[in-house]
């Protein structure tokens, strides 16, 4: 696997998560996903710093589980270990990747995107509303569209391809029914 991944040594120190993702954040990574015990957590580099969405929870080290900071070509993942210490990786794409589409709940547009973030709702009762870092409002039978990238490695023994690793790439809206490719 280590074909596909770097581990990052530099982690982030006692209280300094925030800080670091952001530092992680650039043209090519501009978006961020966190989990925390709290809620997810949508951010994005706008005029240089890490913004998060309106109505998230707060980025903070104590309730934080897992982040990833992600592009088109790579993503950065911060994670805890099972002493409860920071780890550090970079997944990027190399050999083989399988592309794949995933739809996000919400949809439809409250409004227009403000601060970066499009609020979205979801017919169905009960679940909140989200704030995804998209800058367009969504259009008849469009959604948002989570890109992830399956990296495909080979058996060394028996020359058969699997999914190795995967890593998000991007956000991008397009139409809810979509043709798959052949």
């Amino acid at each position: 696997m280590s074909n596909f991944t770097e581990k990052i040594e530099e982690i982030p120190a006692q209280g300094q998560a925030r800080a670091w993702l952001a530092g992680q954040l650039n043209e090519s990574r501009p978006t961020l996903l966190a989990f925390a015990d709290d809620g997810v957590i949508w951010g994005r580099l706008v005029d240089g710093k890490l913004v998060t969405g309106p109505g998230q929870p707060e980025l903070r080290d104590a309730t934080l589980q897992q982040a990833f900071v992600f592009g088109k070509a790579d993503e950065v993942r911060l994670f805890r270990d099972e002493l409860g210490g920071w780890q550090a990786r970079r997944v990027f794409d190399a050999g083989e990747v399988i592309v794949e589409s995933q739809i996000l709940w919400g949809e439809q547009s409250e409004g227009q995107p403000q601060g970066g973030f499009l609020q979205v709702s979801e017919y169905r009762k009960g679940i909140p509303n989200q704030y995804l870092p998209v800058d367009e409002t969504l259009g008849n039978g469009e959604c948002v569209r989570l890109e992830v990238h399956h990296l495909v490695g080979f058996d060394q023994e028996t020359g058969e391809a699997r999914i190795m690793l995967s890593h998000l790439a991007g956000l991008s809206i397009g139409q809810r029914a979509m043709e798959v490719e052949k």
